[in-house]
């Protein structure tokens, strides 16, 4: 082929090309994304005070994905269910105030993002950061908050291999409640079965069960026989049960929750302080009724909705309080005229009736503004039934009254009013005495006396220990005088480490002026002592 026929050729081809190249069209730009519209909600509500809900995520914490959607449901779902259990306790469709869109089905985050990151914020100790920096926000963004009550929520921290989440504070703290976020805490899972059925029933009912606490509930479980039916109490193993199988409020929870501050549709001033006190009670075993009947009358200087009986026992030495009171069995009635009260309440519906298990009874005075005021007592059971032997005794009157001397006081420490010996004899048992320390420390052995004013004759000596049993005096000695110079003594006593007026008879009627307490140890071993209220009958 000559060089001719080549170049042809290759003219050919190559102008074919080209022209190829020239005829393509150039691409169409993509039209630009417009990003989805940011939803905007209304949110309103029927009350003025209602949950604060946080959502408070530490610097160095993902979101979990569609958490604001998640999150109404699941808290609009207990409202939903607040509101029933009040209503089947008589009280109405009465449940916690939300702000909410209700057409949109979301309800109102309080978001704040967290100046440092997830270690300062750790589930054991961090719940106090995380207050100070809610604190923080709320001072330039008062609006945003209507209550005293929080549910603070925060994403998870960690996963394990199986992807249970876990890290953030996660409990009750007073009126706060925490618990914790991540992607599948959804109410679509609830009684699914499965992992994430099981995790939505353990993390979403956790959660209800610490909002119960942050709206000031304590623990208690159903009664044994009449509350069966109803499925596990929330405020006991509830969270357990939560989607799967019944769960409820008790009548002891709903008389709470009657004068909870977002419960109630006004503005009036909540959890004041009030001045309330059992005057006196009377309790025993009615074998014909087989039940503790409990009465006696009260005095309060607030309006008193409902009076509560907690019947706590103290298994295997477990201890009374808080954490301490999941197996706590309770009754309600309402007060009798403005002053009085009168429970019967059937031993059936205990659990633990074995002998000698002490049994801490608490009564609860539930106010108008909130306000609950507790007086302690304790019983045990003999041969599977009650002994009940803390009804009043008649107390001789204290006026006139004075604390002669006392080993030592504290005057700085305990605030203005407690720590002073002249509380001995206040006839308050929420004020209290509390040996020196500050500075240098008062030691064992601790005393004061009593000079009544004038010869008095009793058959008893009465104490109350320090309300939660702080420092509680176990080992004393009663010394009794006519001129306040020479004592003698009517024996030693071992006070009970509990709450509650405890009562030590003499071994015979006794006349005298003065009496002097001499504590010799505590329960905790330790140097110092109190006492909230010493008295004769």
């Amino acid at each position: 082929m000559s060089r001719l026929v080549h170049s042809l050729i290759f003219i050919a081809l190559f102008g074919f090309a080209a022209c190829k190249k020239m005829d393509v069209a150039a691409p169409t730009p993509a039209p630009p994304v417009t990003p989805p519209p940011t939803p905007t909600y209304t949110y309103t509500s029927d009350k003025v005070q209602n949950l604060n809900v946080v959502y408070f995520i530490p610097n160095d914490v993902s979101v979990p994905v569609e958490y604001h959607k998640r999150l109404s449901e699941i808290l609009l779902n207990t409202q939903d269910f607040f509101g029933k259990e009040m209503q089947r306790n008589g009280y109405g469709l009465k449940t916690f105030g939300l702000l909410k869109d209700d057409a949109k089905k979301r309800i109102k985050l309080i978001e704040i993002k967290g100046k440092l990151g997830k270690s300062a914020y750790p589930y054991s100790g961090g719940s106090g950061a995380v207050q100070t920096e809610i604190a923080t926000y709320k001072s330039s963004n008062p609006s945003e908050f209507t209550s005293d009550h929080y549910l603070v929520i925060i994403p998870a921290y960690t996963y394990d291999a199986n992807g249970e989440p876990g890290g953030p504070p996660f409990y009750g703290v007073g009126k706060t409640c925490f618990a914790l976020d991540y992607a599948d805490q959804d109410v679509k899972y609830l009684g699914a079965g499965g992992t994430l059925g099981t995790r939505a029933t353990k993390w979403i009912g956790g959660m209800i069960h610490e909002l119960g606490h942050g709206l000031n509930l304590p623990h208690n479980r159903q009664k044994a026989v009449s509350e069966k039916s109803l499925g596990m109490s929330l405020m006991w193993a509830g969270n357990s049960t939560w989607g799967i199988s019944p769960t409820f409020l008790t009548a002891a929870d709903c008389a709470v929750l009657n004068t909870n501050q977002v419960f109630n549709n006004d503005n009036k001033s909540y959890y004041a302080p009030v001045t309330a006190s059992v005057q006196r009670i009377t309790g025993e075993f009615n074998a014909a009724k087989n039940a503790i009947v409990i009465k006696g009358k009260f005095k309060s200087n607030a309006i008193v909705t409902d009076v509560v009986y907690f019947n706590d026992p103290n298994v295997n030495n477990e201890g009374t309080g808080v954490n301490k009171d999941y197996n706590a069995i309770a009754w309600t009635s309402k007060p009798i005229s403005t002053d009085s009260f009168y429970i019967e309440m059937p031993i059936g519906d205990l659990v633990e009736k074995t002998d000698n298990i002490p049994y801490e009874f608490k009564l609860k005075l539930v106010h108008e503004n909130g306000t609950v005021v507790e007086t302690f007592y304790t019983y045990t059971f003999l041969g599977g039934l009650p002994v009940i032997d803390f009804s009043t005794r008649d107390e001789i009157s204290k006026q006139g009254w004075s604390v002669k001397s006392f080993s030592s006081e504290e005057t700085s420490g305990e605030g203005s009013t407690n720590g002073r010996a002249s509380t001995l004899i206040d006839g308050d048992a929420t004020t209290y005495w509390h040996s020196k320390w500050t500075g240098v420390s008062a030691v064992y052995p601790h005393e004061f006396v009593v000079d009544m004013g004038a010869v008095k004759t009793a058959t008893g000596l009465s104490v109350v220990q320090r309300g939660g049993l702080s420092r509680a005096i176990k080992d004393a000695e009663l010394l009794i005088s006519n001129d306040g110079v020479g004592f003698t003594s009517l024996g030693s006593y071992v006070f009970g480490n509990v709450n509650g007026a405890q009562y030590f008879n003499f071994s015979a009627v006794k006349s005298f002026r003065y009496f002097k307490l001499v504590a010799k140890s505590a329960w905790d071993g330790l140097q110092f002592a109190s006492l909230a209220e010493v008295g004769l009958y």
